[in-house]
Formats: structure tokens, C-alpha cells, sequence
């Protein structure tokens, strides 16, 4: 039975709003990727989770609006009603799941991390998430490799593995000629975009890229 992050994580686990991949010092690199491309209007988070991300940056950039979609629905329901609590107008939240996304709008940035390592046709998923990007626009992503397989494989925690069965099977890999090959445009390095080039996250079994969409 493959992971199910409803049934065998939100629903049943005690969970925290950090991020999954980099911690607290997401949003710092979000914020200066932001400076660097310029603020969006509006942003995609796709795979949001906790949303520790948005969160943190609606607050900070008022006029920018973000939609944030998670497979979780008691994940986007917690997110809703704290949205509320905190008055944060410019923060939405759907139960929506790649690769079929079912999401009609653009945006000027779409966000998805720690995300595709759980998605099987993850080359489907990216090319979905490219076509979310509103000409002009960025798509920042991270994604599953060769590298993260065998970290997958020498792990010992039993849920980690089970939730990254597929990565650990090798069925939804890529690498970043694949993705630029997919999407007919070259990936740069997010991390080095944002600073982060040394941290210990950005090891090469978590690499993260961006891609622009041309006018």
C-alpha cells in the first residue's frame, strides 16, 4: 500500500509548521529570490503542507496573493482556519494533487518543494507545473535524483522510507538535463540563486532549480 499523506501523516500524526526540506530559512530564500526576479502578484505553492512558506511571506508582501494547494485535505483545512484567525486575505488554500492539478489560472511564480519525490509520473507533474507559469514567469522546484535514491536506500527510518518508496525504487527520478529537455528551457540552480549554495540541504540528493517562461 503506498504512503498516504491524509491517512498515514496529517490525519494521524502530530505535525509541526516547519518546512520539509531546509527548515525556517525557506522563506528568507523565497524573499530573496523575490528581490531578485521581482515581486510576484501572485504565487502558486503546490505540495504546500503546513504552508510554513506562505505563512511567513503574505504577511511581508500584502500585495502579492497566494494559492497554496496540498493532497491533505485536514492540512488545507488547518491552513484555512489559521489564515483566518490571522486575517491574511492574500492567503488561500485547495485540496488539489499532482500531476493532475485541475488548476486553470497562471501565476507569475509557482513554488513547489519537497513535493515530487511522493508524485509517480513526475515528469507529467513538472511539465503540469511549468504550464502554471504565466509567461514571464518562474517555476522554483526541487526534485528527486539518483542521488536522493541512494540516500533513500541507506536510510533506516521506516516511515521515511515507505513515504519515499518511490524514490527508493528509482520510478520517478530526475535530472537537471531531463528537466531542461522536458520544459525546452535551461534550469539554474535555485540555491545559488538564493545564497544557499553551502548549506547542508542543498547537498547534491536535493537539488532545486529555477526556470523561466519567456514573454
Amino acid at each position: 500500500m503506498s504512503f498516504d499523506w491524509e491517512r498515514d501523516f496529517y490525519a494521524t500524526t502530530d505535525w509541526d509548521r516547519g518546512a520539509y526540506l531546509g527548515g525556517e530559512a525557506m522563506p528568507d530564500h523565497l524573499a530573496t529570490f523575490f528581490e531578485r526576479v521581482g515581486v510576484p502578484e501572485s504565487v502558486a505553492d503546490v505540495g504546500c503542507g503546513p504552508a510554513l512558506v506562505p505563512f511567513e511571506l503574505a504577511p511581508e508582501y500584502p500585495e502579492t496573493a497566494f494559492h497554496c494547494y496540498d493532497v491533505a485535505p485536514s492540512v488545507v483545512e488547518a491552513n484555512r482556519e489559521r489564515a483566518a484567525e490571522a486575517g491574511l486575505d492574500n492567503l488561500e488554500f485547495a485540496v488539489a494533487g499532482l500531476p493532475d492539478l485541475g488548476v486553470e489560472r497562471r501565476f507569475d511564480l509557482v513554488y513547489c518543494m519537497a513535493t515530487l519525490y511522493f508524485v509517480a509520473d513526475a515528469e507529467r507533474a513538472l511539465v503540469e507545473l511549468y504550464d502554471m507559469v504565466a509567461p514571464g514567469g518562474t517555476l522554483v522546484c526541487n526534485y528527486p535524483n539518483r542521488y536522493t535514491k541512494a540516500w533513500v536506500t541507506e536510510d533506516t527510518d521506516d516511515q521515511r522510507r515507505e513515504a519515499f518508496e518511490l524514490v527508493g525504487r528509482g520510478e520517478n527520478l530526475l535530472s537537471y538535463d531531463r528537466i531542461g529537455e522536458l520544459l525546452g528551457h535551461t534550469p539554474r540552480s535555485y540555491w545559488s540563486a538564493v545564497g544557499a549554495g553551502d548549506a547542508d540541504y542543498a547537498r547534491r540528493s536535493s537539488p532545486a532549480v529555477y526556470v523561466r517562461k519567456p514573454v
